[in-house]
């Protein structure tokens, strides 16, 4: 796959945003990188003999190592990084290295978060270390109800924060999930608040390319603790509000994957990560070959061009949303999913089908993107017509990029809360 090519087209408004905004930052330079090397790389090349069998993972399809020609041995000696700047321990990276990219290779199931009720609930969740399940037969309903006053909410979503162990601090609400009613209370708001300030996270690399690659690696490490937990959750708790919020953290972790993939089939090993090859070989040689083997992924998938893999996420995103408008509780955010499938078959050229989706939303004040689909709604009702045939697609186009430079605004405040800039990791 040529990634230039791939990064060419697959760069998006939001790239073009932050480094526009970056420029005004001027962050301080860090020493270049040393000069290119031999093109030689380490392959780590393991019989198929001597492979693990690797167990079927929650939420997620089989795992098919029948065609895999290549095992990603984790290098020997030191898991550390110590750039300028940047210390780092890629040891999570090195263990999941074939799973980074979940929504990709072996793929979602969603059938198997079981999110219609069933009377026995079998619990495969693999983390031993994670909390013990409520009681299936209930859903959780016999739970108690979350209590919290708005600050004492705000404090539990700060504690959650992390720029790079999204999981480590995810582990408040997992216990606040496994204690509560998923149904009453004030659960579903604090999942929704996460979502809405440590959901997603802007990076930006205007010096050298090693420390972000490194990081959103990390956080693609954790994506399949993420799901293993989703689908545990929803299949102990269907169509509950709980579950709907972790259904919309899934569309947004299927977003953070995609962005990731492309990091890392935009840098040129040689090139780019001489930081990398200098302080750790190993480590190098290890990045390199999973920049490898996900090519090879990919062009196994026939998602060999930009296009082919956007409407492979676009479609893992809109299978996620359906999913949440079939079992959401009486219409429960029910216009939020619908906003994002219309944002999707937007993007996509699909003006008739963003349509459809848009036209069925109701205006809720507690949902997250009610601000933007209320202009959406205003906009199709003022239309010459009144069904929004003959919307001027400048103006949604206005209103789309207006909701993007909301999330971009409060991101960097999020960050400066916290001692981070775009640039900071």
């Amino acid at each position: 796959m040529r990634t230039a090519h791939l990064f060419a087209q697959a760069s998006s408004m939001t790239l073009h945003i932050l480094m526009g905004l970056w420029i005004v930052w001027l962050a301080s330079p860090l020493p270049q990188p040393i000069g290119q090397a031999s093109d030689a790389m380490d392959v780590f090349v393991v019989p198929a003999a001597e492979r693990p069998l690797l167990p079927q993972l929650p939420g997620l399809n089989p795992i098919d190592t029948s065609q895999d020609d290549v095992t990603i041995r984790p290098p020997d000696g030191s898991s550390a990084l110590s750039l300028p700047g940047f210390t780092y321990d890629f040891s999570r990276i090195a263990r999941r290295a074939t799973l980074l990219f979940p929504f990709l290779t072996p793929g979602l199931s969603l059938d198997r978060f079981v999110l219609t009720p069933r009377r026995e609930i079998i619990n495969s969740f693999y983390d031993s270390s994670a909390p013990m399940p409520v009681n299936p037969r209930s859903g959780g309903r016999d739970n108690p109800p979350l209590t919290l006053s708005d600050t004492a909410l705000q404090s539990v979503i700060d504690e959650c924060w992390s720029r790079r162990d999204r999981w480590g601090g995810f582990q408040r609400l997992v216990k606040l999930a496994d204690t509560y009613n998923p149904d009453v209370g004030r659960l579903s708001a604090v999942l929704q608040r996460y979502l809405e300030q440590d959901g997603l996270q802007p990076y930006v690399d205007t010096t050298i390319r090693d420390p972000r690659l490194w990081v959103e690696l990390g956080q693609a490490a954790d994506h399949v603790s993420f799901i293993g937990f989703i689908s545990r959750y929803a299949s102990e708790h269907p169509s509950t509000k709980a579950t709907i919020e972790l259904l919309f953290l899934l569309d947004k972790l299927a977003q953070g994957s995609f962005d990731a993939l492309v990091s890392l089939l935009d840098v040129d090993p040689i090139k780019d990560l001489g930081w990398t090859r200098k302080v750790n070989a190993g480590a190098f040689n290890m990045v390199a070959e999973i920049r490898r083997y996900y090519q090879a992924q990919l062009e196994r998938r026939g998602l060999d061009s930009a296009d082919a893999l956007r409407r492979h996420y676009s479609h893992v995103r809109l299978t996620i949303l359906t999913s949440i408008l079939r079992t959401t509780p009486h219409g429960y955010r029910a216009s939020d999913a619908r906003f994002l499938i219309g944002t999707i078959h937007w993007a996509q050229g699909d003006a008739a089908a963003a349509l459809q989706s848009w036209r069925d939303m109701a205006i809720d004040p507690t949902d997250s993107y009610v601000r933007a689909y209320s202009d959406i709604l205003t906009a199709i009702r003022d239309s010459s017509d009144g069904t929004g045939q003959r919307l001027d697609p400048r103006h949604i186009d206005r209103v789309l990029a207006a909701e993007h430079g909301r999330w971009l605004s409060s991101s960097i405040d999020r960050l400066r809360q916290f001692g981070y800039h775009l640039d900071t990791f």
